[in-house]
């Protein structure tokens, strides 16, 4: 009987554990990261104590996540908090002072280049476009920077502007844009090269109700229903987290206060504004990976 078990544990080794899930894969790890920024010195104290070294203003404290694939994070916080900071660092925009950030496999400080590439980011005040060409100009722009040319980058574009809402709209210069159309603008060009993931720091700060609105149907509609994108959006809107994102982040004072997933935090009973406020009030740092 046991030389049976053997042989069928043997012929069929796929059915060992039947009930076993495939893990989602990670596509950012950030470890013990703490991010310092220098403060200015005054012209008095240059005067008065010109060799006493300058001071810093600590924006992260040892924060450690992990973000899985296709994960919505709503990342909420007061001004100052530290959110932008933390998205800037996942972006590559910025180097940690301490610590590790890890983008698809990719360290953001020694291989800055490849790990930007995956990744996609909208400011919440888009500065970054030509005034006076048109929204194609500028997409053809930034579509050069990324490597793209000829036929294939005219399509995208063509593509993107028709995704987005401004097919009719792309010979018109920026400068005669509304804001909804500038934030529209600004995510056809982050979607130029088909990141994997998508930082979106206060998408609707800007607008009106009704371009706020537009903008959250189409972020819901168009992005998150047609792909598989990692989306981290920062907001001090509740129904925009909850419409989004399925899972939020609360930082504080530079700290980790609480993540979670909404499905668990309003399963119970809890909305999302009682569990930010418990997460305001709790002294404890969450420094766990996202569940």
């Amino acid at each position: 009987m046991n030389d049976l078990d053997d042989v069928l544990s043997t012929a069929l080794p796929s059915q060992a554990a039947p009930d076993r899930q495939p893990q989602e894969e990670t596509v950012v790890r950030v470890r013990d990261v703490t991010m310092r920024f220098p403060i200015v010195k005054r012209y008095r104290e240059w005067v008065l104590s010109p060799f006493t070294p300058r001071r810093s203003f600590t924006a992260l404290k040892h924060v450690s996540l992990d973000v899985q694939a296709g994960n919505r994070i709503a990342v909420m916080g007061p001004n100052g908090a530290g959110k932008t900071t933390l998205l800037k660092l996942i972006g590559g925009l910025l180097y940690p002072t301490e610590g590790e950030v890890i983008v698809n496999g990719l360290n953001t400080h020694t291989q800055n280049g490849a790990a930007r590439r995956s990744v996609g980011f909208v400011f919440n005040e888009e500065r970054s476009f030509f005034w006076r060409l048109s929204g194609q100009q500028n997409l053809e722009f930034f579509g050069a920077l990324d490597n793209l040319s000829g036929p294939h980058l005219r399509n995208r574009i063509r593509e993107l502007m028709q995704l987005v809402g401004l097919e009719h709209a792309g010979d018109k210069p920026v400068s005669a844009y509304s804001s909804g159309m500038k934030q529209r603008l600004a995510l056809a060009r982050v979607l130029i090269a088909d990141p994997d993931i998508l930082i979106l720091d206060e998408p609707t700060r800007a607008l009106d109700p009704v371009a706020c609105d537009e903008m959250v149907e189409f972020i819901l509609s168009d992005i998150q229903q047609n792909s598989h994108k990692t989306l981290l959006i920062a907001t001090h809107r509740i129904e925009e987290a909850m419409t989004l994102c399925n899972k939020v982040m609360v930082i504080d004072g530079g700290q980790l206060r609480g993540i979670d997933s909404i499905e668990g935090i309003t399963s119970d009973g809890t909305t999302l504004l009682q569990y930010y406020r418990r997460c305001m009030r709790d002294e404890q740092t969450y420094e766990n990976a996202i569940p």
